[in-house]
């Protein structure tokens, strides 16, 4: 018996041991800074860019089409290639249109002769009418019969112009400067309907997009294009941070009742080929500059239960400090409440965080916007807006 208290009274000297050294080690563990990465507010002018989804169309579309029923002879063309305006694409069998050239030029030269042979006859007829030799009547007759074959002359001569007019449409070129698609008649096959689509050149260079936005934004996008050219990005998936930069062009007249939106175009140059018809793309149309604007890197702001917050490091301890979130600009966010904009924020780390909590700031890559938290705050500046870059912008948030 004395022995069994003996060691029921170790194990629990033990235990309390143990369990005093887990608490020392989890105070010391507390008590140990937690590594962040952080970036410095910056205080600069940014755009304020609306932000949708597009649709890249060429600026001019062309369906290549036979004439009329015919065979294909030849395919003068690779598919997928940039082609000339004039370059021969297809040769259509000429036979039928070669033969009927000829008759045509036939009956021509027929009606000619025959005009000719009137001409001179009519020529006679009015000697011989002049010395009374035949009647006036006689030689009206004559006259209204080198008329007939006069008429009969150009008649046939527009025939053969006709024929000679089909007979070059067996050979069909691009009207245009672009990209040829795909054939879709092959060499030997039978064309049986005129408005069978035999391929199809679009331009690559320039290209349009289509994109709506809804109508709270139509009085300042009037007003704003009213003063001059808006710029308008487009990224295509995977290149939203080299986007390509146009200019809006096109404003529809009435906004669509059924979406209540208002369709809009821009035209992009295109130089490098990036963009491609019939692609959906990332669309940011930059309505105006916001002066002096508070940006920090968009992973810098953390979702709570109370709103969005940033943590602030103050002589190395975090602070929780809730902002109001305004637009994105490219991999930022424009803070509109909440930081003066020389405060150090965290981007990276926060799960360690909380209020009060010690940090130790590690050595990171530099984050847009501003520099390594040991380095002079950024002055304000007034930099150009930039529009040429990814935009994430909801459209919907309100114009300001």
């Amino acid at each position: 018996m004395r022995n069994m208290i003996y060691s029921l009274m170790l194990f629990i000297f033990m235990g309390t041991a143990l369990l005093f050294s887990g608490c020392g080690r989890g105070q010391k563990e507390a008590k140990r800074p937690a590594p962040v990465v952080t970036a410095r507010a910056e205080v600069k002018d940014a755009p304020y860019v609306l932000a949708t989804v597009g649709t890249i169309k060429a600026a001019v579309s062309v369906n290549i089409k036979s004439r009329f029923a015919a065979n294909i002879k030849k395919v003068h063309f690779v598919e997928g290639s940039l082609v000339k305006a004039g370059q021969v694409l297809y040769t259509i069998d000429p036979a039928v249109n070669a033969l009927t050239e000829q008759q045509a030029g036939a009956t021509f030269q027929r009606d000619r002769a025959d005009y000719e042979q009137l001409e001179r006859d009519l020529a006679r007829y009015k000697t011989l009418a002049d010395q009374g030799v035949i009647s006036r009547e006689q030689y009206e007759e004559k006259h209204t019969a080198t008329v007939r074959a006069k008429n009969a002359m150009r008649a046939s001569g527009a025939g053969a112009s006709i024929a000679r007019q089909t007979l070059s449409y067996n050979t069909i070129a691009s009207p245009i400067d672009g990209r040829i698609g795909a054939t879709l008649f092959d060499e030997g096959s039978f064309v049986k309907d005129k408005d069978d689509i035999l391929a199809v050149v679009n331009t690559t260079t320039p290209l349009e997009v289509s994109f709506s936005l809804p109508e709270r934004y139509l009085a300042e996008l009037r007003r704003q294009y009213s003063q001059g050219t808006l710029a308008v990005e487009a990224a295509p998936p995977g290149m939203e941070a080299h986007p390509e930069v146009g200019t809006l062009t096109f404003m529809d007249n009435q906004v669509d009742p059924g979406t209540g939106a208002i369709l809009l175009k821009a035209r992009f140059l295109n130089p490098e080929g990036r963009l491609w018809p019939g692609q959906f793309v990332t669309v940011g149309l930059v309505l105006k500059t916001i002066k002096d604007a508070v940006l920090v890197p968009s992973s810098a702001v953390q979702n709570g239960p109370e709103g969005t917050y940033v943590f602030v490091v103050k002589d190395g301890h975090a602070e929780m400090q809730p902002v109001s979130v305004g637009v994105r600009v490219h991999e930022s966010v424009m803070i509109d409440k909440g930081l003066r904009g020389d405060e150090v924020v965290v981007t990276e780390g926060h799960l360690r965080l909380f209020p009060g909590a010690a940090v130790s700031e590690e050595e990171g890559a530099d984050k847009e916007p501003g520099q390594k938290p040991g380095g002079k705050p950024p002055a304000k500046t007034a930099d150009k807006p930039a529009t040429g870059a990814a935009t994430g912008n909801e459209t919907g948030q309100s114009a300001k």
